[in-house]
C-alpha cells in the first residue's frame, strides 16, 4: 500500500501557487471576520443591560434599533468567515498526516460555536424587531435572554475547537510556540466565562467577563492570521528539505521546528 499524500509540501509551482492563494484568502476572511466581530461589539449600547429592568432594555432597544441590527448581522458574518478561516486551516494538511485528525475535529466545533452564535444573534435581532414595534418588554427581554445565555452556551464548543486547533496546528508546524500560547489563554477565558450565570455585575451573562471574553479568540485568530503564510512556507521548505532522505514517509514530518 502506497504512503499517502504528502502534506505542506505541493508537487510544482502551481499547487504551490494555489495554495499560497488559498492561505492568502484564508487570512483575509481571518482578519475580516475579526473586524466584524469587533465592529459588532463596538455598536452594542453600554446601557443594554438586562439588570436595568425590562423596561429600560425596551427603550435602549428601541432608540438604537438600527446600530443594533448592524451588529448581529455583522456577527454572523463574523461567524461565517471564522468558519470560512477554519476551512483552510484543514486543507492545508493532507488525512493521515500529523495534525489532521486534530484540525478535523476543530473545524466540526468552530462550525458548532459560530452556529450557536448565528441563532443568538437570531435572539438578538428577535428582541430588537419586537422593541421596534413596541412589544411587551418582558417579550423583548426575552429575545435578549436568548442572545446572551445561547452565546454563553457557546463556551464551551469554542474551547473544544481552540485545544483541537491548538494541538493540530502544532503538529502540523503552522503555529509557533507564542501563537499557540495565545490559544491556550483564549481556551482558559472561556472556561471562566461557562460560569457568568449572575443576575447582575461582571459575571452576568451580559457582563464584562462574557462580553468581552471573546477578544481572547479575536487576538489569537488575529495572530494565527499573522503567522500562518510564514509558517506555511517553514513547514513546506522543512518538508521538501528532508524529502529525499525520508522517501515521503509520515514521520519524517513529525518534528517541529518551533520546539
Amino acid at each position: 500500500m502506497g504512503a499517502p499524500a504528502r502534506p505542506l509540501a505541493p508537487q510544482g509551482a502551481d499547487s504551490a501557487a494555489a495554495e499560497r492563494k488559498l492561505i492568502h484568502l484564508g487570512v483575509a476572511a481571518a482578519v475580516t471576520g475579526m473586524l466584524c466581530w469587533i465592529t459588532g461589539v463596538v455598536l452594542i449600547p453600554p446601557t443594554a443591560k438586562l439588570e436595568e429592568g425590562d423596561a429600560h432594555l425596551a427603550e435602549v432597544l428601541r432608540a438604537h434599533t438600527a446600530q443594533l441590527c448592524a451588529a448581529a448581522t455583522l456577527a454572523v458574518l463574523g461567524a461565517v468567515l471564522l468558519a470560512t478561516f477554519f476551512c483552510v486551516l484543514s486543507c492545508l494538511v493532507d488525512r493521515g498526516w500529523p495534525g489532521w485528525a486534530w484540525l478535523r475535529v476543530s473545524l466540526a466545533a468552530c462550525v458548532i460555536t459560530q452556529t450557536m452564535v448565528a441563532v443568538g444573534a437570531s435572539f438578538g435581532l428577535a428582541g430588537v424587531y419586537a422593541a421596534a414595534g413596541d412589544a411587551s418588554p418582558a417579550v423583548i427581554a426575552v429575545g435578549q435572554r436568548g442572545l446572551w445565555l445561547t452565546f454563553l452556551a457557546s463556551a464551551l464548543p469554542t474551547i473544544m475547537f481552540t485545544v483541537a486547533a491548538v494541538l493540530g496546528l502544532r503538529q502540523a508546524r503552522l503555529s509557533p510556540p507564542w501563537v499557540s500560547a495565545l490559544g491556550w489563554l483564549s481556551a482558559a477565558a472561556h472556561l471562566l466565562a461557562m460560569f457568568a450565570l449572575a443576575q447582575r455585575g461582571a459575571l452576568a451573562p451580559d457582563g464584562i467577563i462574557a462580553t468581552f471574553t471573546p477578544l481572547t479568540t479575536v487576538i489569537w485568530i488575529l495572530a494565527l492570521a499573522a503567522a500562518l503564510p510564514r509558517s506555511w512556507q517553514a513547514a513546506t521548505s522543512a518538508s521538501a528539505a528532508s524529502a529525499p532522505a525520508t522517501q515521503g514517509t509520515p514521520d519524517a514530518y513529525t518534528a517541529n521546528p518551533y520546539s
